[in-house]
């Protein structure tokens, strides 16, 4: 009776086996995407930090508007600037065992620079000359509103002379549009663009930071005013996102060097200090105080919040290689038809920076919550 039943297993095995082998690629293909998103589901529904989780996803769900404004920078920068999305030809997609590093890879660089670069900040950039404006003028008309003390002479005078560098620099860039300049002018342009990208990157997320507080902790029954209240916090931290600029405009320029080369080692160092820093945008928004100060309170909040955070980044990273996935097989499947690539690319970019917004608040809010004693509302 024993051998019977084992001489049964064996047959239906070995008929489940021979099934399984021929299945063709896009078969094999949607199971095993169907187990990873079935998978997945289950791993959220009893996460650790499903609270956290689920409170992104409400701010999400309350504020479209962020999903819509991230999507469209990404489209901006694939379209006019140097964001460019990994491509991979359809039969290397379709032979996981190639693709799992290289996706990985892709998906970590990408989780990385989430906490620094939310929103795709060039040609963004080129409305920060503005909004510097915008602050000038008030700094010189309420001194007091936007710092416990009056702003010096000095500080006045940087101020201006920085906000008339940003619209030259904007005349450079359209003098561009028709013709080159010469060597000289083309440098001094690109390296403005860098200064000012790198101004983008520190303002947007000390924004975004300062969005999620006044969202967590209202000061107003108006939540509609939560937006224009974290551009004011913003706007009173200015010499401390200036640092932070500084800060943003090392790494830009290290990633610029490290795409022109092989690779390597440069990669991985790129992505541990991004790592390592990931909290200092959050340290910025909701700590006063000078810029070493508020270092040192980003590591701090690594170090309280380390292991759940550890625990989200195994999560975010499962998700984020399953839509780098999708993306990749989206781009192969439409790359002979133009019409088809009209509709992919806002798809696309829509998705991704669904999931993007919503990862991105759940780190926000995990740092914000267990990085200090109590939710920072200063």
């Amino acid at each position: 009776m024993r051998e019977a039943n084992t001489r049964w297993h064996v047959e239906m095995f070995s008929r489940i086996d021979r099934h399984v082998l021929n299945l063709s690629h896009w078969q094999a293909t949607a199971l095993a995407l169907l187990g990873f998103i079935v998978g997945l589901a289950l791993h959220l529904r009893w996460h650790p930090l499903r609270q956290y989780l689920s409170d992104a996803w409400d701010l999400l769900r309350l504020r479209p508007a962020l999903v819509l404004w991230v999507a469209g920078a990404s489209l901006l920068a694939s379209l006019f600037g140097d964001s460019r999305s990994t491509s991979y030809p359809l039969l290397q997609i379709m032979d996981w065992s190639e693709l799992v590093v290289p996706l990985a890879r892709d998906a970590l660089a990408h989780l990385a620079l989430l906490p620094h670069a939310l929103v795709q900040p060039w040609p963004l950039a080129c409305v920060i000359p503005f909004v510097l404006a915008i602050l000038t003028v008030r700094i010189w008309r309420w001194p007091y509103r936007y710092g416990e003390r009056r702003p010096g002479p000095e500080q006045k005078i940087t101020l201006l002379a920085f906000t008339l560098i940003g619209f030259a620099w904007l005349a450079l860039e359209a003098a561009t549009l028709p013709r080159m300049l010469p060597e000289g002018a083309e440098s001094v342009k690109l390296g403005l663009r860098y200064v000012f990208t790198a101004l983008a990157c520190a303002g947007m997320q000390v924004w975004l930071a300062r969005f999620v507080i006044a969202w967590e902790k209202p000061r107003d029954t108006d939540s509609e005013k939560d937006a224009v209240a974290a551009l004011e916090s913003t706007f009173a931290r200015w010499q401390s996102v200036a640092f932070l600029a500084a800060f943003d405009l090392l790494w830009l320029l290290w990633r610029q060097w490290q795409l022109n080369m092989p690779q390597g080692l440069g990669l991985w160092l790129w992505i541990e200090l991004l790592l390592v820093f990931a909290a200092l945008p959050v340290a910025v928004a909701a700590v006063p105080g000078h810029f070493g100060h508020q270092g040192a309170v980003a590591l701090r909040i690594l170090l309280r919040a380390a292991l759940p955070l550890l625990l989200f980044g195994i999560t975010a990273m499962s998700v984020l290689i399953l839509s780098l996935y999708a993306s990749a097989l989206g781009r192969a499947l439409v790359a002979d038809s133009a019409p088809l690539r009209a509709i992919m690319l806002p798809l696309d970019a829509l998705v991704l920076a669904m999931l993007d917004c919503w990862l991105l608040l759940s780190a926000l809010l995990l740092m914000l919550r267990l990085g200090f004693p109590r939710s920072p509302t200063a």
